[in-house]
């Protein structure tokens, strides 16, 4: 059910006009019952006259609250639109789901757009059989009003904060962080365990099939929980072919089901337990999640930008959340999902952390090979993840360390440089226990 659940979140995150439209259904509904209240005066005679104000009047104040608000979502909308070019062109075109998907963009739109659809319907409904009666519309517009001002200063003072490069660079660290502790909760069930493709399994069923994909895009979520029911409920062991993040094509092959006896509504079944869409998410994906801080610090070292510590701060972020993916990994490059009697039932595929290192550190040692700073921060995040490594990964870091020096621009290391790089050097092997 968790991963099932995933899959809402996920479309609740990617649907920028759900927030908005919630707070603009609640605000037609506000406007109706404040109809009704003034239509009716049964609450008249509780409510201080201070409150009241004549028709005419209440009018006036809802046609105002109801131009300035709109003006107000302007404002908005171009605010968020000049943030949106400074990520795509400072920092990366992946980081724009980070402010157009923050809960307080969308909240504050929504509290605009709600107070305006509130003025316009109060507006809409003040007949004349109102006129020589008194009204509390306009009092509740007017805070309705003052909680949108409220709003909208926390807004700018919001984008003040998220367009600042070290905010963002946290956000991604905290989203990635996020996606690691979705996978240690994932492998922490009892019925979840790494595994080599276990062939002796294969062959307790009969006969193969093959299910296809039936549009292309990136896998976003799988739901190993649904795919484990239908599994046990069949009789079948479902073997995916791809890592959660992978590109598919249509007509490539997503599940191979192995069975003894075919089940006809397999296909359908099997197409609602994962997720393909036109973007990477990072909800079950850390790679995608640490690719984004690697395109920062890319974007940071490039000759237009050249600000090596806002990369060097990427990289400390990038080590840090490559400590906590390290100790979530083992031997095996697949997943095993059991049912109760411990029998296999999903077996689904993983990048091994040889790929999540390389991945993580090739394209800075590319582009930041004449810059010491860049390589010392690099041992710096190489010591950070050995620290928390095992034997395995501490021998893959080492190969890691040798393709960064190979690929560094010696010409570049001084006499003063090569006394702070020993000194890393001594303690990368420290840590990672070689002779360096």
């Amino acid at each position: 059910m968790e991963s099932l659940a995933t899959k809402y979140i996920l479309k609740i995150r990617q649907s920028i006009w759900f927030i908005p439209g919630v707070y603009s259904t609640l605000a037609g509904l506000i406007a109706l019952l404040v109809i009704y209240i003034d239509q009716s005066g049964f609450l008249r005679d509780f409510v201080p006259s201070l409150l009241l104000t004549e028709v005419e009047l209440a009018q006036d104040i809802l046609g105002a609250i109801a131009t300035a608000l709109l003006t107000m979502t302007t404002i908005t909308f171009s605010t968020i639109m000049i943030v949106l070019t400074t990520y795509s062109s400072q920092f990366s075109p992946r980081t724009l789901g980070t402010f157009v998907e923050d809960p307080i963009t969308l909240r504050v739109l929504g509290i605009f757009i709600g107070g305006f659809v509130y003025s316009i319907l109060t507006l809409l409904f003040m007949s004349e059989t109102f006129y020589g009666d008194r009204v509390i519309s306009a009092t509740i517009g007017v805070a309705i009003a003052i909680v949108c001002l409220t709003f909208f200063v926390y807004f700018i003072h919001n984008v003040a904060t998220s367009i600042q490069v070290s905010t963002l660079i946290r956000k991604l660290s905290d989203e990635a962080r996020e996606a690691v502790h979705n996978k240690k909760e994932f492998f922490e069930k009892g019925n979840v365990k790494r595994i080599q493709r276990q062939e002796s399994s294969l062959r307790l069923y009969k006969y193969q099939k093959e299910i296809t994909a039936n549009k292309y895009g990136y896998v976003q979520v799988i739901d190993f929980e649904g795919l484990e029911r239908i599994a046990v409920k069949s009789d079948i062991l479902i073997e995916i072919p791809f890592p959660i993040g992978e590109f598919v094509c249509e007509g490539m092959v997503a599940f191979r089901i192995h069975y003894n006896q075919e089940d006809q509504e397999l296909d359908m079944k099997l197409g609602r337990s994962f997720k393909i869409g036109k973007e990477r998410t990072g909800l079950q994906d850390p790679e995608f999640a640490l690719q984004k801080l690697v395109e920062v610090a890319l974007r940071a070292i490039s000759p237009g930008i050249n600000d090596p510590n806002t990369a060097k701060n990427c990289i400390f972020h990038l080590g840090m959340v490559l400590s906590e993916l390290c100790r979530l990994e083992g031997e095996g490059e697949y997943v095993g999902y059991l049912d109760e009697n411990a029998n296999l039932r999903v077996i689904g595929r993983e990048k091994n952390i040889r790929e999540l290192l390389y991945t993580s550190f090739y394209q800075i040692t590319q582009y930041g090979e004449k810059d010491i700073s860049i390589l010392l921060a690099l041992m710096d995040a190489f010591i950070l993840v050995g620290k928390s490594a095992n034997h395995l990964i501490k021998s893959i870091l080492w190969e890691i360390y040798c393709y960064t020096i190979e690929k560094f621009d010696h010409e570049q290391i001084k006499e003063l440089d090569n006394v702070y790089l020993n000194r890393k050097k001594q303690e990368l092997e420290e840590v990672l226990g070689k002779s360096l």
